[in-house]
């Protein structure tokens, strides 16, 4: 999964299949007509609640199950940190767990091993999203499979190196998000004030 232009990485970097850093699992659905398998306690997300996502984590999901739900499909409980993207119906929403959670089959999970910051990951597959796209398949929808991800290669530097990576990024992000509101705010002022304009002519 590389490519032949790929620029050289800096010294102590090096590439690795995600196969090699981490553990890919996929997601299950209970049986939707059993109500025993529904409205519990267990967080079950899908890539609905991955595009629904306003940062990084998730925090919540829009449906839960039981434990007998949970233990009637192949779907796995996935730790604090593992980064969930969809891989179907679209491919590319990504979300770190912030609770203990599992997926439907239209996500794929990551659960990264201890040289692996959770956040760098979400941030290299973010980046890598449309390279990620382009491995789908399918003739009903566009999927992308587990051994595709298994062999899918991203730069990884030293984790102290990464954890930095991290903090400039996030902090990058969250000046981007507050140029986004003042912009927003702006707007919505301008469009209040033309609004008055065409109220005080045509009144």
């Amino acid at each position: 999964m590389t490519s032949p232009q790929q620029k050289p990485l800096p010294p102590g970097w090096k590439r690795v299949k995600l196969g090699e850093v981490c553990e890919v699992i996929g997601g299950s659905t209970p049986d939707t007509k059993e109500p025993s398998y529904w409205s519990g306690e267990i967080p079950w997300a899908t890539p609905t609640d991955l595009g629904k996502l306003a940062g990084n984590t998730i925090a919540a999901t829009d449906r839960q199950i039981t434990r007998a739900g949970l233990e009637s499909c192949s779907t796995r409980m996935l730790p604090v940190g593992a980064v969930v993207m969809s891989t179907r119906a679209p491919i590319g929403h990504l979300g770190v767990a912030g609770i203990e959670l599992c997926t439907n089959q239209g996500c794929k999970s990551f659960v990264p091993g201890s040289d692996l910051d959770s956040f760098f990951l979400y941030w290299a597959l973010k980046k890598s999203v449309p390279a990620i796209q382009a491995l789908g398949s399918g003739a009903t929808f566009t999927e992308v499979s587990k051994s595709s991800l298994l062999r899918f290669e991203i730069p990884l530097p030293p984790l102290a190196e990464q954890q930095r990576i991290v903090v400039r990024l996030e902090r990058q992000m969250a000046l981007v998000e507050q140029a986004r509101a003042a912009a927003e705010e702006i707007y919505q002022n301008i469009s209040s004030l033309k609004a008055a304009f065409l109220r005080e002519i045509f009144s």
